[in-house]
This record gives structure tokens, C-alpha cells and sequence, in this order.
């Protein structure tokens, strides 16, 4: 007799039989031939090759992980890591997170708001803002701390940066993804973005990303259904290219369940 299956092995099983049954009907709909699912084979065995299956699955179906298993109730929307976090970033204790002055070509950004508990609406106490993004010609530094940092906020939960307007940027250009893209006819940009983690002492309650309005990639990103009109920054443009904004964060309290 076959012994019971451990609950974890249960629940592959369950999802891998769940998969193929869908499968079979797309494979059905279409009428997909053995040569076409042995290109898709050896189309997979590249991507396994190159070390980007992870980041295939995460372009295709990570959101819809994130809508269905972080989302607090009342609470900002969760999103992606992105592969460029790294920890133990400098405090920033002016909220400057320029390395260096901003040249006069770049496009600056005073962003504020609040982080405030999505239950009560209270400032949590012991919050850090950690912030991570692209500077305006869409690179990121990986190996300084250009244009990342944390943030403490104040007693109120009030919190205000410096940074630079990101840009969209390319990702993908020779590699399985990009190929995979190309061949469908889409492109592999990002809309601009600033990359958030909220903390309270080692537990991270919120991982998100802010979106600049007006980029032309807000609709297109390749990320599926990375954007959303709530996490979308409306800037204010005051002297020269000096911009404002605000956001205001609503995150679980420490050790509290997303919903």
C-alpha cells in the first residue's frame, strides 16, 4: 500500500495535476503539435540554462502571488523585490539619498508622507522606510549606495526624501526573456519606479514600488499587473526640474496576518 503523502508533497501534487489539467486545455484550444511543445522544451531547458526561469515566473504570474497572499486589508499594495535590494543600506538621517550632489540634468524628487498602521490609522513606532531605485538614466548602483538608503520617520509617522525622478529602463535585451518577448512582439522595459520596504525591527511588513505618472510604460510594463493606479506618484513640478510628491503608506502592524 502506498503510504499517505506528507501535507507539503500533498499540495505539489495537487498543483502539478492542477497545471497540466489546464495545460492539456490550452494544448486542446489550440491544437499544439509535439514539434511545438518540444521547441517549448528546449526553449525552457535555455531559460533553466541562463538562470532566469525565477525571473520568468515572477514577469508572468508574481503579482497575482503577491494580490492573493500579502495584500493587507485597508493597507498599501504589496509588490515585487526586484532583483537589486540589498541589505544593510545607510541610514539617511536628512533623507538625502544622493551619493553625490545631483548634476543640473537631473531631475530631483522631495517625496513625504506618513506610514501609519492600516488598522488604526496610527503611526507605528520603530518604522523604517528602506529605498532602492534607478537614478534618471535607468541604472541602478550595485555597488555603492547611490540613491538608496533608510529613512526613520518621525513620531507622527512623517517621513520625507530626497532622491532623483527615475526612468524606465530595459531589462532582458539578450537573454531567453528578451527572446521570448521579441518573439511575441512586446517590449521588455520597466516603467519608472522606486523600489520600498517598510520595517519594524527585523520583520519587513511591506514591500512595494511607486510609479511616476506620465511615463509611457505605466500601461505596458512588462511585469503583469506590476501597476496599479494607487501606487502611481503624481509629482508636482516646481523651479527648474525639481519635482514634489507624496505617498502615504498603511502597513500590518508587526506579527499581524496579511488579509
Amino acid at each position: 500500500m502506498n503510504k499517505p503523502l506528507p501535507a507539503a508533497n500533498q499540495r505539489v501534487k495537487q498543483i502539478f495535476e492542477r497545471v497540466v489539467e489546464k495545460l492539456k486545455e490550452v494544448v486542446t484550444e489550440f491544437e499544439i503539435t509535439q514539434d511545438e511543445l518540444h521547441a517549448a522544451g528546449d526553449y525552457f531547458n535555455r531559460l533553466g540554462q541562463s538562470g532566469f526561469c525565477r525571473s520568468l515566473i515572477d514577469v508572468a504570474l508574481a503579482m497575482t502571488s503577491v494580490d492573493a497572499t500579502a495584500r493587507t486589508q485597508g493597507g498599501t499594495r504589496p509588490n515585487l523585490e526586484g532583483p537589486f535590494h540589498r541589505a544593510n543600506s545607510p541610514m539617511r538621517d536628512d533623507g538625502d539619498l544622493f551619493d553625490l550632489p545631483p548634476s543640473l540634468s537631473t531631475p530631483t524628487l522631495n517625496l513625504s508622507g506618513r506610514i501609519t498602521d492600516a488598522a488604526s490609522g496610527e503611526p507605528l513606532a520603530g518604522a523604517v522606510l528602506d529605498v532602492w531605485q534607478a537614478d534618471h538614466n535607468g541604472n541602478y548602483d550595485r555597488e555603492h549606495w547611490h540613491l538608496a538608503g533608510r529613512i526613520t520617520p518621525d513620531v507622527e509617522g512623517r517621513y520625507a526624501l530626497l532622491t532623483a525622478v527615475p526612468r524606465d529602463y530595459s531589462d532582458h535585451d539578450s537573454d531567453p526573456i528578451g527572446e521570448l518577448f521579441s518573439l511575441m512582439g512586446r517590449h521588455n522595459r520597466r516603467a519608472a519606479h522606486i523600489h520600498c520596504k517598510i520595517w519594524i525591527g527585523s520583520e519587513c511588513v511591506l514591500t512595494t514600488q511607486l510609479f511616476i505618472a506620465g511615463n509611457a510604460y505605466l500601461d505596458s510594463d512588462y511585469v503583469e499587473g506590476a501597476v496599479s493606479d494607487d501606487l502611481i506618484l503624481r509629482l508636482e513640478a516646481g523651479e527648474g526640474d525639481k519635482f514634489t510628491a507624496s505617498f502615504d503608506f498603511a502597513v500590518r502592524a508587526p506579527g499581524e496576518r496579511s488579509a
